[in-house]
């Protein structure tokens, strides 16, 4: 058994070790926040950053974790540290809400993103009246600073991209199916809706080459993706000189409006041959539904954007010919793949562009989301 002036002696000289290596336990003990602000120091960064990457918070990159768990190894931080390999993504899905079949597959698509994704992630899903810009804005800069990267699915508005662009060195901000233009965003992924729109235009042509005319419904403005596939649309028709074959309804904002315009354009226009709408929302749905009691009027060829049940079923029952497929699941997808990439969890160069799908009656997928 040791003597008391034995222990003294060696607990003397645990002290000065403790102290040489930067570990006192005395009175002269360093605060956590000190800690912190060493590593910071010898790395190069806040003390902020250094919190984010010993917790694991997220909103870090890859190059900057290393320094930082570099420099707490290096100082003899006495703490279990985490593992870059074992990184968990934390991503901020913001949607601006709509009435929309899209909408809802897209939500799913997010839901079930850590299911499918190469990376470990965590997707934190944030829904925003699609009449709230400001709104979205606002949550935009107030989840930036923890989280690896923001993907917005939202309307193309001045404020939006104007918070956007002032975060455009903080973190990765994506948008995804529609885009929001002068945003400075790090990329757009979704389908070529010029194309897509071009595709429906050729489709709508060939069916009237003999003659007739094709009924368009105009999309609302401040949806990119829609007016990208309209000026598709309607740009091949002008290019190949048949603009006169176009009839163009503006919506109107109250639905029965609108509604009541297209059937007395059909009922009084023997000559329209198809009809290509750019969404498939609501007020299409009801168009749909009015048209089973009056198919003599309406038999025509109808083309439409996005699969869901109520187009699989007119689909199979003939209400509907074409459906132009946007792939949503795929989307989110890609969207994951560009941030573990911007964070050096991927090295392949990742293609922002995904392709659509054309569906007829013949090719119903099995499932879908």
């Amino acid at each position: 058994m040791l003597s008391a002036s034995q222990y003294i002696k060696i607990r003397q000289k645990m002290i000065v070790f403790d102290q040489a290596i930067g570990n006192d336990q005395t009175m002269g003990q360093k605060p956590k926040h000190n800690r912190f602000e060493d590593i910071a120091r010898h790395a190069g960064v806040g003390t902020a950053t250094v919190d984010r990457v010993l917790n694991e918070r997220g909103g870090v990159s890859v190059k900057t974790m290393k320094k930082v768990l570099y420099s707490a190894r290096t100082l003899g931080t006495r703490r279990v540290l985490p593992e870059i390999d074992q990184r968990t993504l934390r991503i901020e899905a913001v949607l601006a809400r709509k009435h929309s079949a899209y909408y809802d597959r897209l939500a799913k698509a997010f839901q079930m993103a850590a299911s499918f994704a190469n990376v470990p992630v965590t997707v934190y899903r944030t829904h925003i009246d699609d009449d709230a810009p400001d709104k979205l804005a606002a949550h935009v800069r107030d989840v930036a600073s923890y989280r690896d990267g923001i993907i917005i699915y939202g309307n193309n508005h001045p404020n939006v991209a104007a918070q956007i662009s002032a975060l455009a060195h903080q973190v990765p901000v994506l948008t995804i199916s529609t885009d929001i233009l002068h945003s400075n965003r790090h990329s757009h992924v979704g389908i070529n809706d010029i194309g897509a729109g071009q595709s429906a235009a050729k489709l709508c042509e060939a069916i009237c080459r003999g003659g007739g005319q094709v009924l368009v419904i105009a999309p609302e403005k401040h949806a990119q993706s829609l007016q990208d596939r309209f000026g598709g649309f309607t740009e091949f028709f002008n290019v190949m000189g048949k603009r006169d074959q176009l009839v163009i309804i503006k919506r109107e904002p109250i639905l029965d409006h609108t509604l009541s315009k297209i059937r007395n354009i059909v009922r009084q226009n023997p000559n329209i041959r198809a009809l290509y709408s750019t969404t498939n929302d609501d007020m299409l749905e009801m168009l749909f539904k009015s048209l089973q009691s009056d198919t003599q009027n309406f038999d025509f060829v109808k083309i439409v954007h996005d699969l869901d049940k109520e187009t699989i079923t007119h689909l199979r029952s003939g209400l509907i010919d074409i459906v132009i497929d946007s792939n949503p699941a795929r989307q989110v997808l890609r969207a994951i793949e560009i941030i573990s990439a911007h964070h050096g969890m991927a090295t392949e160069s990742i293609s922002e562009l995904v392709d659509f799908q054309i569906f007829t009656s013949d090719n119903i997928p099995e499932s879908y989301f």
